[in-house]
């Protein structure tokens, strides 16, 4: 017997789905021939994800929700679009092959309703979380961190080695969600160029406010973003290059420097990550980049790796601050960014698009 003559939908999980808000007709969402009998007839116009923004059947019940969802940035990949912008002078839409390539490539990455609520997303293959069913949350691990894992996840769960999970996980156990609501994840409606430009974006005072009066907060609350004293080192990623992926290993480290998006962020020093863009990443796709120097590679991050105390505040044994942060070494392993650190890098053009950040040598100025 053929498996499409089988009965595919049976047992517990079946039943769970048929009698739950979602246990439609299958065509209702997907389309299909009417009263067909064969596998070929029945899948005449079958809509495989019907949960696609381009076909949103979820907007069928969801209609609030999917208006909006499909200007988030999870749907438009605006953040990519805005920095390849910046750097080539050139929009992805004016150029055809460059279009297909980001589609083929980056755009993967983006995500539909099921991606969040039915299966794992596409870019790590996909396959169902649990059954047909539709999940109210996301499932942390296999969608949240399916594609958010080698930086955000890792550092959140404490897997790079050497590092604690961040406070919030162990021992808060709290699910992305508690921060990341679903308010937040499917947006307001409006379009972005980037995450750290959407209102009522996550921040740590909703919890943490007012803030304890203590010398670190009396002393450098007002200039400091609250991860450069409550985060540890994070992963950093040098080049890639479009087609090919990654060129070089990535490292764990730590640096503060100034605020390239203060506008936006309010604080004069933040915590920095190199991100893996270099003058040569969209070369395959035959685009240079003549304004690659205009946007800095060390970018403003917000690490998921907190904790109270870190190696730059640790005051132990008589320490004093001088020693565990203001004057460590104007070095690559010091926790400033410094000349020497973009004097590491291999293009002049990248040394002049992070000049603006550094932080001059010699003790800080505070």
């Amino acid at each position: 017997m053929e498996g499409w003559q089988k009965v595919i939908l049976t047992g517990s999980g079946y039943e769970t789905f048929r009698t739950g808000p979602h246990g439609l007709e299958c065509r209702i969402c997907h389309g299909g021939g009417i009263g067909e009998l064969t596998k070929d007839e029945a899948h005449q116009g079958l809509v495989p994800d019907p949960s696609e923004i381009s076909v949103n059947q979820c907007a069928m019940c969801h209609a609030e929700i999917a208006t909006k969802v499909e200007h988030s940035l999870h749907t438009t990949m605006k953040g990519y679009h805005t920095l390849f912008e910046a750097r080539t002078g050139q929009t992805i839409n004016s150029d055809p092959h460059a279009r297909e390539k980001f589609d083929a490539e980056c755009n993967k990455c983006h995500a539909s309703c099921g991606s969040c609520h039915i299966s794992r997303p596409k870019s790590v293959g996909g396959g169902f979380i649990q059954g047909h069913n539709v999940r109210r949350v996301p499932d942390m691990t296999n969608q949240c961190m399916a594609c958010h894992g080698s930086r955000v996840g890792a550092e959140y769960t404490g897997a790079n080695a050497g590092y604690r999970p961040d406070v919030h996980y162990v021992p808060r156990a709290m699910h992305c969600k508690a921060c990341h609501t679903g308010t937040r994840l499917h947006g307001d409606g409006n379009e972005y160029d980037h995450r750290y430009e959407v209102d009522n974006q996550v921040s740590c005072e909703e919890c943490h406010h007012p803030l304890s009066a203590n010398v670190y907060h009396n002393t450098h609350g007002e200039d400091f973003q609250c991860q450069v004293c409550h985060s540890q080192a994070y992963k950093n990623c040098a080049d890639c290059h479009a087609g090919s992926g990654i060129q070089q290993p990535s490292w764990i480290g730590f640096k503060i420097g100034r605020n390239p998006i203060a506008d936006q962020r309010p604080a004069e020093y933040v915590v920095l990550r190199h991100i893996p863009v270099s003058e040569n990443t969209f070369t395959p796709w035959g685009v240079s980049s003549p304004d690659y120097a205009s946007v800095p590679t060390f970018k403003y991050t917000t690490p998921h790796n907190i904790v109270r105390r870190t190696a730059q505040t640790d005051t132990s044994g008589g320490r004093s601050c001088n020693a565990a942060c203001h004057l460590t070494p104007a070095t690559a392993q010091g926790f400033f960014l410094r000349q020497v650190d973009l004097d590491q890098l291999s293009s002049a053009a990248e040394r002049q698009a992070n000049t603006h950040l550094i932080v001059p040598d010699g003790p800080p100025p505070w």
